[in-house]
């Protein structure tokens, strides 16, 4: 079959270009105009089909009329993965081929300004995922696996002194060991869930995760509830030891993923279950649960984990390529929010691709997105991380909570009426912290901090006026400032606040030299700014 050409070419004039065109149809009658691209600069782009014998490039090229010729390349997003099999994700990028248009979660937009792996203070960003082992061996997860770093592998040894020997990749609380592959008997489960989240992106290869590079710590569970309180436990100890050695021991964990639960199961029977979510989020770590498979009412009929009540966990639930709600758990009070789910193409255990199904795909979306958030290029974030990191892991959920996409048949039957949004959600994140522009133009609350160096004392004066919306909708402001040990040193309320300049002086005769930050809180926004103190 003959193949079909194309070239841009730019003609010498208006008045050549029939004759241009005749000459070239003598030898290629195929020869054809497709559009004319800049009329006034004579540049059209023309069409072939080309036979063997015949070389319609060198006459094109030879023509006295032709000033320019290049040949009509192919363009790709550089927000868009080069992994050949990224056109059939459509939880990721739904071109409606698969579903209808823009059924997903506007990844590729969230692209444009993190693909994830680090956060802006350089924290290796870590995601748990509890579940019944993976495939360390698969192409699209060998880079993105987790290791302890604290750990040498298979000396026998409790390196780290965390209690668990050798637990370079984690640890397999079914076995006791650890082989978090769990002999090939659980990993086909697993190694979707953790490629959905983080498989390798932009490598040339199968598909990509919702970050292109993250660390995946994986913990097999096992069936039992005593094994999820262990595996929960694990992940708290490492990320409260990175906190209290500043990241030099420990992990960076800011989320963990529970595809699995209990159908029916009530959190009132579960009171240290629910309470893990809770002291998991005390050290800066969100947790997401799947709901359950089932066609029921969670508020009435109960689930576990989606039931937990705990501003730290997620609940997610089911919809599909065509923005529907699918089979799954719903309830108003309990489940937040909808992610794609059903059919969706993953990782196989078997180190090939292949779908996979459920809230168990849809729950790793969230995962992934809340650890894409966490490497959003926000300084103020980046110091809320390290000043208060309990505060960071409900900002995130907040910005993940208001950025969903609401849809029809999500309304009145989960608490947002939504569908994850990847890219609102970030957007969510630039506004609370003052980054980005929203729809109205916002007051900066802090005017000045003086003197800066200071020594005795510090004057922080702010400004207010009727036009900031902010105090408008929220006439609450909360000032405090923080040490360089993320220690609260000044607190102070404003629940009534006159419009003009207002000053707050603070006494600093007995604080310690050293770099403090001022955080200014009012509603769903925060602004921030430091100071230095010398002794």
């Amino acid at each position: 079959f003959a193949q079909k050409k194309e070239q841009i070419i730019q003609l010498s004039s208006q008045t050549v270009l029939v004759d241009f065109e005749k000459g070239i149809q003598t030898t290629t009658p195929s020869f054809q105009r497709e559009k004319t691209l800049c009329p006034d600069l004579n540049i059209h782009l023309y069409s072939w089909y080309e036979e063997e014998r015949v070389h319609t490039l060198d006459y094109i090229k030879q023509s006295p009329f032709v000033l320019e010729t290049q040949s009509n390349k192919k363009l790709s997003y550089r927000n868009q993965p080069n992994d050949p099999l990224f056109e059939e994700q459509w939880p990721l990028f739904n071109k409606g081929a698969q579903g209808i248009l823009d059924a997903d979660i506007d990844i590729v937009e969230a692209w444009k300004t993190t693909t994830g792996g680090n956060t802006i203070n350089g924290d290796t960003i870590v995601v748990a995922v509890i579940d019944g082992g993976l495939n360390l061996e698969h192409p699209d997860l060998q880079n993105n696996i987790w290791v302890n770093r604290q750990e040498i592998p298979n000396n026998g040894l409790d390196d780290d002194a965390n209690g668990y020997i050798d637990d370079y990749y984690g640890w397999n609380f079914d076995d006791n060991n650890n082989d978090i592959s769990n002999q090939e008997r659980g990993n086909w489960h697993g190694t979707p869930v953790a490629g959905i989240i983080g498989a390798d992106g932009n490598n040339g290869i199968g598909m990509t995760g919702i970050n292109w590079q993250v660390k995946l710590m994986n913990l097999v569970n096992g069936n039992e509830e005593a094994d999820v309180l262990a595996a929960y436990d694990y992940i708290l100890q490492m990320r409260k030891r990175y906190n209290e050695t500043n990241g030099k021991e420990g992990a960076f964990v800011v989320v963990t993923n529970a595809s699995w639960g209990i159908d029916y199961g009530k959190a009132a029977d579960a009171p240290m279950w629910c309470a893990m979510y809770d002291l998991l989020g005390e050290q800066g770590i969100l947790s997401v649960g799947a709901t359950s498979n089932r066609w029921i009412n969670v508020d009435e009929e109960g689930d576990l984990p989606t039931s937990c009540a705990s501003p730290y966990l997620i609940s997610v639930t089911n919809s599909n390529r065509y923005d529907e709600f699918d089979f799954a758990g719903y309830g108003k009070e309990h489940i937040d929010l909808s992610a794609p789910g059903a059919g969706t193409p993953a990782l196989a255990n078997d180190g090939t691709y292949s779908r996979f199904a459920g809230t168990s795909a849809a729950a790793p979306h969230v995962a992934g997105t809340i650890a894409l958030l966490y490497s959003a290029p926000i300084e103020a974030l980046g110091e809320e991380i390290k000043l208060n990191p309990e505060q960071a892991a409900k900002r995130v959920k907040v910005s993940i909570i208001n950025g969903v996409d609401k849809l029809p048949s999500l309304e009145n039957i989960i608490r947002t009426g939504g569908r994850l949004n990847v890219y609102n959600s970030l957007q969510k994140l630039h506004e609370y912290y003052r980054t980005a522009s929203p729809n109205v133009a916002l007051a900066s609350f802090i005017d000045q901090v003086y003197p800066n160096p200071a020594y005795d004392f510090i004057n922080i004066r702010f400004n207010i006026n009727n036009a900031d919306v902010l105090l408008d909708q929220h006439p609450k402001l909360h000032l405090i400032v923080y040490n360089s040990n993320f220690q609260v040193m000044y607190s102070q309320y404003y629940t009534t606040i006159d419009e003009g300049t207002h000053e707050q002086k603070i006494d600093l005769s007995n604080w310690s030299d050293g770099i403090y930050y001022i955080r200014a809180y009012s509603g769903d926004y925060l602004f921030g700014t430091k100071f230095v103190v010398m002794p």
